[in-house]
């Protein structure tokens, strides 16, 4: 099984094409801290007291506005509990390398999704259509091995790449901020209350929490890809599907019917550092609800890919 493992890993980095991938993954990260040193908000002002209460204004404007939506909503709100904590406590806001690494979870582990949806999406459909799958079959190696170890070396591409983003986050970030600040807190708010954990356990716990995400994209692109024999329609289909998911759970945020949409439960962190998007749903929910639809999907795949016929 090792060795099966060891060469779909083989397969995927001895391609030009995965470097490529890796490099978009590198300048992702890249334009994310050239966008926040641009946009002037890196470290706090002498006046960052003024700023804050300017800021609150503006926010509150925000939150009684008619048309406001509801994630935008309780993002205002969410951010108003921030600054008065900073206000109320002296504390002025302080951006370092690792709190641009906490920032940026979401946007790193959604980028690096997209990179493993390819690897993922032709997988087993590039065998296929290059006939190489027939030569992979003639091994003492049973297909459902076979199967195992392109999904896992699938899994691995994805963790290998969050990897990645995390220590790229940190490194870009130190180039701005520096390598201080990792003795500082971060906060969050839950119950309308904020709370405060280690920075590093918040980094290390938000890409962890963001993980399911990658996850279930990259099971969806493996799905398609071993049950149909077309590496671009799996790869396209794959990218929508996640995109598409990616935005409505953002811009439904809070709805209620989203409880039964499995891309609201991809990000974990809510339901350790803040409040769920939903109200009466639990962790266990957001789990159980994830790990159905990772078994629905591998019943399809497994059984596509078990039971077809190889000409």
């Amino acid at each position: 099984m090792n060795l099966l493992i060891q060469n779909e890993n083989l397969k995927i980095y001895k391609r030009k094409r995965t470097w490529i991938l890796i490099a978009i993954v590198a300048l992702f990260v890249l334009l994310q801290i050239i966008n926040l040193h641009t946009s002037g908000s890196p470290a706090a002002s002498e006046d960052w007291r003024a700023q804050l209460e300017q800021e609150n204004s503006w926010l509150t404007e925000e939150t009684s506005a008619p048309d406001a939506l509801n994630i935008e909503i309780r993002q205002a709100e969410k951010q108003l509990l921030l600054n008065q904590y900073h206000l109320d406590h002296g504390i002025p806001p302080q951006q370092s390398a690792w709190n641009f690494a906490v920032d940026q979870v979401g946007n790193v582990v959604f980028a690096i999704s997209l990179i493993a949806i390819i690897i993922a999406g032709e997988i087993v459909a590039a065998e296929f259509a290059s006939g190489t799958i027939k030569l992979l079959l003639t091994r003492s190696a049973s297909r459902t091995k076979i199967y195992c170890a392109k999904y896992i070396a699938s899994i691995l591409f994805g963790l290998a790449l969050a990897l990645l983003g995390l220590l790229l986050s940190i490194l870009f970030g130190s180039l701005i901020f520096g390598f201080g600040g990792l003795d500082h807190s971060y906060l969050y708010v839950s119950d309308s209350a904020v709370g405060e954990i280690p920075l590093l356990q918040a980094l290390l716990g938000s890409y962890l929490f963001h993980l399911p995400f990658m996850v279930l994209t990259v099971t969806l692109a493996f799905m398609i890809s071993a049950a149909f024999r077309s590496t671009t329609f799996s790869i396209v289909i794959s990218l929508l599907a996640s995109v598409a998911g990616f935005v409505i759970a953002i811009a439904m945020n809070g709805w209620d019917w989203t409880r039964y949409f499995v891309f609201s439960h991809t990000d974990l962190t809510p339901y350790i550092w803040g409040d769920p998007p939903v109200g009466e749903v639990s962790l266990a929910y957001a789990l159980v609800f994830v790990l159905i639809h990772l078994a629905v999907m591998h019943l399809v795949s497994y059984t596509a890919f078990v039971k077809r016929d190889v000409t």
